[in-house]
């Protein structure tokens, strides 16, 4: 037995969230249909969405924003639900609020399209409706998921929902090294070049190893993999390359070091044809460390623009990104801690882009005291176990080194991966 959704029109909008809510969320085989006879005929649960009842089915009353497809300046209006504000409230419905238009316009990031539709500054999480709202700190859209789980079981109560797990998956980033390479003259122009580069990790990294903070990325890795060495997951990698020829990057040990491990590209926003070039190279970098890989994943630490530099990952084969999130701010940026497929407001449907959203980083924790980190991460895990969610992370690779500047950091991930239990 499956569900049957029931609505007058099904735009893609409906389609998508109602596909991430019951199928990638809840684990439920659902069936769309448009013809009330045969959905009044059916023998399987039904729910309709739109402005009234057919039947004696679970009925949610809609709102405009699934029904539209453009993109148009709406300020949502709002009531009180326990201890926190919802968007587009109802009456005569399963719920007092258009639960799929606001888990829509939360995941879509439709706020973040507005902003930049308007301005070149970055989207911060205090400006964010979730923010107001009061539900930043909540996978919410999993948390209202679980509500309808819930009415539908009340209603239905031999219906059987697929089990989900809790999944803990922490993402590392790290910069390549460089090396001087043979040779006066290439010495010479490679040193020149390097002091115009706006980052330039080989003079980076000469700072670090001069003020005593510089770490050896190879023997790093190699203690992350014995942390990991007893746990279920194991870490993604994202890396940073210098912009210098591949010849001149250190590539030999680290290959070692992560061989059969998750590899990514970090930082590849991109906004315009050079930083396209940026990406691509960077990935032809990447397959040389790893000539095994078949998944391109990125993620992107600088501020994450709407929708271009999706646009861009699609546009360089990259198919998974770990960019959803605030560096500077804990919570839940897409209100989900689901993966999802990213929905393309301009040209309105689903992209194969999976988004995988972080809530917390190493850059966070550091500003807090150890007993206030401790407890905010576990704040945190909670809020993921409790709807079988996927805990996403982001940490620098120096914060798990032995150097004495990061020995919280590194007891906080170690607590981390204790405290996930996986």
């Amino acid at each position: 037995m499956h569900l049957i959704i029931f609505s007058d029109i099904l735009t893609p909008r409906i389609k998508y969230i109602f596909n991430f809510i019951f199928k990638d969320v809840l684990k439920a085989e659902i069936e769309f249909t448009g013809n009330s006879q045969y959905f009044l005929q059916s023998t399987h649960i039904k729910i309709s969405y739109g402005d009234e009842p057919l039947g004696e089915e679970l009925f949610f009353k809609s709102t405009p924003l699934l029904f539209s497809n453009k993109l148009e300046d709406i300020k949502p209006k709002t009531l009180s639900f326990g201890e926190y504000q919802v968007p587009f409230p109802v009456d005569q419905s399963a719920l007092p609020f258009d639960v799929f238009a606001a888990s829509f316009f939360i995941i879509s990031r439709y706020e973040e399209y507005l902003h930049h539709r308007n301005t070149e500054d970055a989207f911060k999480a205090s400006k964010s409706y979730q923010h107001k709202w009061r539900v930043l700190d909540k996978p919410i859209i999993d948390e209202w998921a679980l509500m309808i789980k819930s009415i539908i079981r009340k209603k239905h109560p031999d219906f059987k929902f697929q089990e989900k797990k809790f999944e803990h998956w922490p993402t590392i980033h790290f910069s390549m090294l460089t090396h001087l390479p043979e040779g006066f003259l290439n010495r010479t122009k490679f040193i020149f070049s390097a002091l115009f580069k706006k980052e330039n990790n080989y003079l980076n990294a000469k700072f670090d190893r001069l003020t005593g903070i510089g770490i050896n990325n190879e023997q790093v890795l190699e203690q992350v993999n014995e942390m990991f060495a007893s746990k279920k997951s194991s870490p993604l990698y994202f890396v940073d390359f210098p912009d210098v020829p591949i010849d001149y990057i250190r590539t030999n040990d680290i290959s070692k070091t992560l061989n059969n491990q998750s590899l990514g590209l970090l930082r590849p926003c991109a906004s315009n044809k050079q930083k396209m070039t940026e990406i691509k190279e960077g990935l032809v970098k990447l397959k040389k460390i790893n000539p095994n890989l078949i998944k391109l994943t990125s993620q992107q630490l600088d501020a994450l623009k709407f929708p271009i530099c999706y646009l861009n990952l699609l546009n360089s084969g990259i198919t998974s990104d770990y960019s959803m999130g605030y560096g500077h701010v804990m919570g839940f940026r897409a209100g989900t801690c689901t993966p999802f497929n990213w929905y393309d407001l301009q040209l309105e449907k689903v992209t194969p882009l999976v988004v995988n959203s972080y809530c917390l980083t190493d850059h966070i924790l550091q500003f807090l005291t150890q007993p206030a980190a401790v407890k905010e991460m576990h704040q945190y895990i909670d809020a993921v176990k409790v709807v079988n969610g996927t805990f996403y992370s982001s940490w620098n690779l120096k914060s798990l080194s032995d150097h004495p500047k990061y020995r919280k950091l590194k007891s906080l991930f170690e607590e981390m991966l204790h405290y996930a239990g996986n």
